[in-house]
């Protein structure tokens, strides 16, 4: 441990020097970077309220990962396993609680993520309870089927919840080959079996929670050569050995779909228009200028949601959904009917607008408040220490590193009008789409 101790500082002796900010760069506070030689990589913040701290986990791991037949599920289950303990520390919620902490994690496609908030001077103890759960996660067979069957009932309780019924019907329409085929939660008959899954998931735990594939945001009011000093001495002796799963690529989908589905309870209809879209980029630009279209054609300030929800009063709701994964996932629109006779002209609308955009060039001086408007969103949402840590989720989920934040935003200062209707050509084509018409039980 000494040896490998020894060997971590010189690795963060040799870590980047706080960055630089110019006039261009869109993140406002300077960092510096943890690089262990076991891969584990750490982004150091100062921002945030005096006396404050969040710590952010992030496991490159979520439900895409999830390659084994009958195996669905696991990555959200650790998201309540690891709030179990471990041998030096059983008691993690009563230690969290004692700080005064708050706490909690979330599981999607692409990443499972842990935070803590607390108070500064708690920094030495959450290092050590932190990189001891992520090392030393210590559970029985009855703990994890008491754990698994608790998932079960989550299960239970949301299957009959509209936006899972109908989102667990779009995957399996959309999807062949991708594990985006099934919802973070997994499929029903992979939960039910999970309670005799005990083995399993010690092995999934095994390769996923490894140094490599697991990324620390630290952000707040903290001493950063200590910081520094902590990080090296908890987490050095994590041994490495991640290897990334083999995710079949989803094959090209060459013609539209299209599905109407009985939703068994009070409903109005629900239709949800979807595109296959590239995977986030930080140099592609028609990646960027699709989720920049997405605002354009459907957000809230959009021609056509002006139209059939301010104007006319035709839904009840519209949303854009145009934010990218890790690989190629879904952008799209869902809409609430408020007449069921009118399903199919908002249909022929909204099919439309995405077929306008193919053909007509956008007003530059909409285009550059529209990238206006996500940059000072992003900016506005840096409040507080979590804000600035959550922040950096993006650009570490799918590249691995926060630097690529700055990049991201140099493509999206590039976007043209040309680049929008390139996108919307490429992306919002008919035999790409599948589309999903939820209607109430007859």
């Amino acid at each position: 441990m000494k040896a490998l101790f020894a060997a971590a500082l010189l690795v963060v002796g040799a870590a980047a020097p706080a960055t630089t900010q110019d006039s261009a760069s869109i993140f406002p506070f300077p960092y510096e970077v943890v690089q262990l030689e076991n891969g584990f990589r750490a982004y150091l913040i100062r921002a945030g309220a005096p006396g404050q701290i969040a710590y952010v986990s992030i496991v490159r791991t979520g439900s895409r990962d999830e390659v084994e037949a009958g195996k669905s599920g696991f990555a959200h289950f650790f998201e309540h396993m690891m709030f179990r303990g471990t041998e030096k520390y059983p008691q993690y919620d009563q230690i969290t609680t004692q700080m005064g902490a708050a706490r909690n994690a979330s599981t999607s496609n692409d990443q499972t993520m842990y935070y803590l908030v607390a108070g500064s001077e708690y920094l030495e103890q959450i290092i050590d309870l932190e990189s001891d759960r992520f090392q030393n996660l210590k559970y029985t067979d009855p703990d994890f089927r008491t754990e698994a069957g608790a998932i079960l009932g989550e299960y239970q309780q949301g299957a009959r919840e509209p936006g899972r019924f109908l989102s667990e019907k779009l995957l399996e329409t959309a999807y062949l080959q991708h594990t985006y085929r099934h919802t973070v939660i997994g499929y029903e008959a992979d939960v039910r079996a999970m309670p005799e899954g005990y083995e399993y998931s010690r092995s999934f735990y095994d390769r996923f929670y490894r140094p490599e594939n697991v990324v620390l945001v630290l952000a707040g009011d903290f001493d950063v050569p200590g910081a520094k000093q902590l990080i090296a001495k908890y987490y050095a002796g994590w041994r490495p050995g991640y290897v990334p799963p083999a995710i079949t690529p989803e094959p090209p989908q060459t013609a539209p779909r299209e599905q109407t589905i009985e939703y068994p309870g009070r409903t109005l209809p629900v239709l949800s228009i979807n595109y296959k879209a590239p995977a986030w980029s930080v140099d592609d630009t028609l990646s960027v200028a699709l989720t920049v279209l997405g605002d354009i054609a459907f957000g809230s300030n959009s021609e056509i949601y002006r139209k059939l929800v301010l104007r006319e009063g035709r839904l009840q709701s519209l949303g854009a959904r145009f934010g990218l994964g890790r690989d190629p996932a879904l952008v799209g629109v869902q809409a609430t009917i408020a007449r069921p006779d009118d399903v199919e002209a908002v249909k022929q609308e909204l099919y439309g607008t995405a077929q306008q955009f193919q053909t007509t060039l956008v007003d530059p001086a909409l285009l550059a408040r529209t990238r206006s408007a996500i940059k000072y969103g992003f900016l506005m949402r840096l409040e507080t220490a979590q804000d600035v840590a959550f922040s950096a989720t993006q650009p570490i989920v799918s590249t691995g590193r926060l630097e690529a934040l700055e990049q991201y935003y140099r493509t999206l200062q590039a976007v043209t009008p040309e680049h929008v209707r390139a996108a919307a050509r490429k992306y919002l084509g008919e035999s790409g789409r599948t589309t999903i018409l939820m209607v109430q039980e007859d």
